[in-house]
């Protein structure tokens, strides 16, 4: 018997991870849960697909110069040798640059200022309300327009030419004539009529928010995104609700960028400008000086006609002295350009055509103007203090720092040019000493001059060429593609809208009947039986409908009198044959059936032709002998007090069945366990055994009281009752632990008042047993379909 429990227990142990019968049985039992949550979900889907703010994505694009083209105000040169520089130096790309003053705040509060989106007008729906871009009959426009103002939305209405505004929160409820000026606690409104306009009869809803509030709601959907990493092309997308306004949005914010673009290379032309108008006004007062020494020094010493003599020697002197000029020319510019970029405090653009003949310099330079640009333009949005102005006051530290440093390398080279110059200079001087001292003065006074000359026309040419470059109306970016709106708007998305609410649909009630049997503390299914003890299930019994004590008895042919049958086939199992057997039924608590089961049992035992005594020993609360009908004043107790009494003298007979007796239980006790523990039940049981063929031990409930472990020293099985929808879950402990610890052999489950309309305990009513292999039918031929159970306990 050891060997076949341990058997039987590893059988319990096998448990699945997944009841796919369970989940199936579930669904199909709550069918209905189903059939309300999809169409309910799928109505509330197209509801919101139908009525939801939809929304269009606006796209454009913008090209940006970069410079490879070249240009009078600093574009790159064309050679490849200044390409080949550029990339050593590692320069950004200029589009860069550009995404970042696009997406700055300032310029987006300009687009919002110029098209007075702080002011927003909806036609009211039947759900929800529609904005409006110029579809408006009326305008608003509120002072002061402040950035510290608080959103505000009013309910208008227009009839006879008069507004109704409402504002029930600000208990706002005014009635006004269009050009008449609305005051309100933050802010003054006045409504101008736009004629052709057709009013709505439902009304108008007209929201006031600040610029700010405005600007961060439009920016955060925003994006500006390089077309391809070699490219310098820009796609502009910005989504909104109104096509159209979102057009008008876009369009005005890529006008503004073309105008803040052109107005910075006017910029940098005035400030070149300024620089080369000085220069002139210096090298002219030079240049009129040195030609009238000059003239002086040809009339003191008569020099009309120079000796041919020297004309060869002036020939070699001369082209020396060319090349002196043109480096002390590049000499002068650098030092100009130097009192620019050795003082940090200095903010103005450098001038860029006045740049020396080096192209990395060139394009170095040109790199300083457009930080100092950006860091004008993010001026605009932040402060000194602000991280990305310091970023950027650092890399324009930097950028001066190197150009500080090239430019002295680059003066020491010219220098050392010069003084090279100067010496031949001096060796071909020396030659000429034989020549008259007025030729040598001519010599230095022609040099002079042409020196003073040559940086003059310099000037006067890079002027003109900035003059033009700055009446120009191009500009370094250009629009592309103007802004556009999709046909279609991109949500909202009806189709996943859709399956969603279907997937919902199904969710919400498999979610409601998982979270139902999570929350259960009771017995529902036989999962919560195989999850809390693995002790083996002897029978179960279904739900007594007609509620009658006795459900089995000879004329009997229900469900619930067959599976008592089969409880009974199933004993055979476990007793003891060819001798009397000892049964006792108990529970957790009162009201899980144990007289209920006891009565039906002894029934069915008595029905086999077996004689049987049922044995009323719930001496605190007893019920059995109430159920069938008779008196319980005397009984077990009176015997066990008495020396009097004979056990014959407490055997009564039943009104249905001449081979089922009863012992009552007595008068209640004030001491039952004592009682119970006394040799009075133990002459009881004895002598019972040589009388009958089945003791059924109707006791007290082992959870509440030890009555039951009193008694299970003469049972050869217990039967432990628990009911669906009734036993908690934590009772099967209770027997856990007594079967663990030795204190209760030989236990047996039996479920109670199984409800099969609700297809939770079987998951498809009784066509499908338990799950343990023994299975049974109606009646003794369920014995011959328990193979599993057969083999189990075979001896």
């Amino acid at each position: 018997m050891e060997f076949r429990n341990q058997e039987l227990n590893s059988a319990f142990n096998k448990e699945e991870d997944f009841n796919f019968k369970k989940f199936v049985g579930n669904t199909i039992s709550n069918w209905y849960l189903f059939v309300i949550s999809v169409p309910v979900c799928l109505a509330i889907a197209f509801a919101y697909g139908r009525y939801s703010t939809p929304g269009y994505k606006i796209n454009s694009k913008i090209t940006i110069d970069d410079g490879s083209s070249g240009g009078l105000l600093g574009g790159k040169s064309s050679s490849s040798s200044l390409m080949d520089f550029s990339d050593l130096l590692d320069l950004s790309s200029n589009a860069y640059n550009e995404i970042d003053i696009l997406k700055s705040r300032s310029l987006m509060a300009d687009v919002v200022r110029d098209l007075h989106l702080d002011v927003t007008i909806y036609r009211k729906g039947i759900i929800n309300s529609i904005e409006l871009y110029d579809e408006a009959p009326f305008t608003v426009q509120f002072t002061p327009s402040v950035d510290s103002i608080q959103a505000r939305n009013y309910d208008v209405e227009i009839k006879n030419d008069l507004i109704h505004l409402v504002n029930r929160k600000e208990s706002v409820d005014t009635t006004v004539k269009f050009a008449t000026m609305v005051h309100l606690p933050q802010f003054s409104l006045v409504f101008s009529k736009v004629p052709g306009k057709a009013i709505e009869t439902k009304g108008y809803k007209l929201n006031i928010t600040s610029i700010d509030d405005r600007v961060q709601a439009i920016s955060q959907d925003f994006t500006v995104d390089l077309t391809d990493k070699k490219s310098t092309t820009l796609a502009l997308t910005i989504p909104y609700s109104n096509p159209r306004k979102g057009e008008a949005i876009l369009q005005k914010l890529m006008n503004l960028y073309l105008q803040g673009n052109h107005q910075n290379k006017i910029e940098i032309a005035d400030s070149t400008l300024t620089f080369i108008d000085n220069r002139i006004g210096v090298v002219s007062k030079e240049l009129s000086g040195v030609e009238l020494n000059f003239q002086q020094f040809k009339q003191e010493n008569q020099l009309a006609d120079v000796d041919e003599q020297g004309k060869a020697l002036v020939s070699d002197v001369s082209g020396y002295y060319n090349k002196l000029n043109e480096q002390e020319i590049q000499l002068t510019l650098v030092n100009d350009l130097e009192k620019y970029i050795t003082d940090p405090q200095n903010r103005r653009i450098i001038p860029s055509t006045l740049s020396v003949n080096d192209p990395i310099f060139a394009e170095a330079i040109k790199v300083y103007n457009q930080l100092l640009i950006s860091r004008d333009n993010l001026m605009l949005s932040y402060k000194e203090d602000n991280p990305v102005i310091k970023n950027i006051d650092s890399e324009l530290e930097t950028s001066r720092a190197g150009l500080v440093k090239s430019f002295q390398t680059y003066k020491k080279g010219l220098i050392v040019v010069i003084d090279k110059l100067k010496a031949q200079n001096s060796l071909l001087t020396s030659k000429v000493k034989n020549v008259p001292k007025q030729q040598r003065g001519y010599l230095d006074y022609a040099r002079q001059q042409d020196l003073k000359q040559q940086l003059y026309l310099y000037l006067l040419q890079k002027r003109e060429e900035t003059a033009i470059a700055r009446t120009s109306t191009l500009s370094t970016a250009r629009i592309i593609d103007p802004a556009k709106s999709d046909y279609l708007a991109y949500k909202p998305n009806k189709a996943v809208i859709y399956f969603i609410g279907f997937i919902l649909g199904v969710l919400i009630p498999w979610g409601y009947i998982y979270l139902k049997d999570s929350l259960n503390i009771r017995i529902i299914n036989k999962e919560d039986i195989e999850s809390n003890t693995k002790i083996p299930v002897l029978g179960e019994i279904g739900n007594n409908s007609d509620e009658k004590s006795l459900v089995a008895h000879d004329k009997a042919r229900s469900i619930i009198s067959e599976q008592f049958r089969a409880l009974r086939t199933n004993l055979q199992f476990v007793l003891k044959v060819g001798q009397s057997n000892v049964i006792m039924v108990t529970s957790s608590m009162s009201g899980e059936g144990k007289s209920f089961i006891c009565t039906n049992l002894g029934s069915v035992l008595a029905l086999s032709g077996k004689k049987v005594i049922l044995l009323e020993l719930d001496l605190r609360k007893p019920r059995l002998s109430q159920n069938l009908g008779l008196d319980r004043d005397f009984g077990f107790t009176n015997y066990a007090v008495s020396e009097t009494i004979s056990i014959d003298d407490i055997i009564k007979p039943t009104f249905f069945s001449e081979n089922c007796f009863v012992m009552s239980s007595g008068p209640i006790p004030p001491n039952p366990s004592e009682i119970l523990m006394s040799d009075k039940l133990e002459e009881v049981i004895t002598y019972l055994k040589t009388k009958f063929d089945y003791i059924v031990i109707d006791s007290a409930p082992i959870g509440l009281v030890s009555d039951s472990q009193l008694i299970e020293r003469f049972v050869d099985a217990s039967l432990y009752v628990v009911r669906q929808e009734y036993t908690f879950k934590s009772q099967l402990n209770i027997i856990n632990d007594l079967v663990s610890e030795g204190k209760f052999r030989r236990a047996y489950l039996v479920i109670n008042d199984i409800k099969t309309k609700k297809g939770g305990y079987y998951g498809y009513g009784y066509g499908y047993g338990y799950g343990y292999g023994y299975g049974y039918g109606y009646g003794e031929e369920g014995r011959a379909n328990s193979s599993w159970f057969n083999k189990l306990f075979k001896k």
